[in-house]
């Protein structure tokens, strides 16, 4: 059997599927596994995190069910250290990716994807695992690290700062995964250089268990608490009170009491931008929210966060390399 990870394809597109399939295979990647939807691949790592075989996941940007957003936040529910590929043909400063990014994407491929771009991320992941343990506490390994070890910590700092717009001292850390004076010290190599800018003190969400500020906000349907839910428009039909989703009014004919409904504002109103829940149909305007720790899984309402503070950083050109 391999030493390596599985690996979840979250991609509805059989032929970036296979090849996908294809070129992981030739990397030495033997236990792949692939889905077409974000439903069925939340099950499915759900199942292989349960088996105690968590997937490195290359997750596809656009999906015909779910927003990206909201696979990530319940991948990152059900381990939160889970490794998601982020695969996408939108830029990398977009602003949707970026905060993906900041949610906890692990890293970043360009569409159409080359097999050089893949093979280098794999390697970087191999690399990582062999150098850095997972445990935030430990003895950093930077200070009696060789060459080696010191270039992919930069490269690592440099992907996450090329990667958001901004990002504070306390989030670099914990994206890599340990505190260590060699993290500072570069920032202030690319600071005075001119490559970064400092922007001053960063007040973010932290843990209230843990401190840690790398944390993401879950949403789910206020009744039921389920996070499987649509952003839909509503009809309201005066006449006998009904309520439901446009498509339910079929050729303009309410599906409770049959009638037609003809002019918007004196026999109907349109309700936009509703949320729907898949799971108990509920609708509502608001969802209910609350914080995930990445780093420990504790789950926290706004009113309990910590506050943590660290210096806010920001690129002056595009690239620090």
């Amino acid at each position: 059997m391999s030493s390596k990870p599985s690996i979840l394809i979250v991609e509805d597109s059989k032929s970036v599927t296979l090849l996908l399939n294809s070129y992981l295979n030739k990397l030495g990647y033997s236990d792949v596994h692939t889905c077409d939807n974000g439903y069925s691949a939340i099950k499915k790592f759900k199942k292989l995190v349960k088996e105690n075989n968590p997937p490195i996941v290359l997750l596809d940007y656009m999906l015909p069910d779910m927003d990206c957003r909201s696979i990530l936040s319940q991948m990152l529910d059900i381990q939160p250290n889970a490794r998601v590929i982020l695969e996408t043909a939108t830029e990398q400063h977009d602003e949707g990716v970026t905060d993906l990014i900041r949610l906890g994407i692990y890293q970043y491929i360009e569409k159409p994807i080359r097999f050089e771009a893949l093979k280098n991320v794999f390697e970087t992941l191999e690399k990582e695992d062999l150098f850095f343990k997972k445990d935030s506490d430990r003895k950093s390994p930077v200070l009696d690290a060789e060459d080696e070890v010191k270039t992919k910590l930069i490269d690592r700092i440099n992907f996450i700062l090329n990667s958001t717009k901004q990002v504070s001292l306390n989030l670099i850390e914990q994206m890599i995964g340990f505190s260590d004076d060699a993290i500072k010290s570069y920032l202030k190599e690319l600071e005075a250089s001119g490559k970064i800018i400092n922007l001053g003190e960063k007040k973010e969400v932290a843990c209230n268990k843990c401190n840690s500020v790398k944390t993401t906000q879950l949403f789910s349907c206020p009744h039921c608490n389920s996070s499987h839910f649509r952003i839909g428009k509503l009809i309201e039909h005066y006449g006998c009170g009904n309520v439901s989703e446009d498509q339910t009014y079929q050729e303009d004919t309410c599906p409770h009491c049959k009638k037609k409904i003809t002019a918007v504002g004196v026999d109907y109103r349109i309700m936009h931008n509703h949320y729907i829940c898949s799971n108990c149909s509920d609708f509502f305007s608001e969802l209910s929210s609350q914080y995930l720790c990445l780093k420990c899984e504790n789950k926290f309402k706004l009113d309990e966060v910590n506050w943590q503070t660290s210096c806010n950083y920001k690129l002056a050109i595009k690239n620090t390399g």
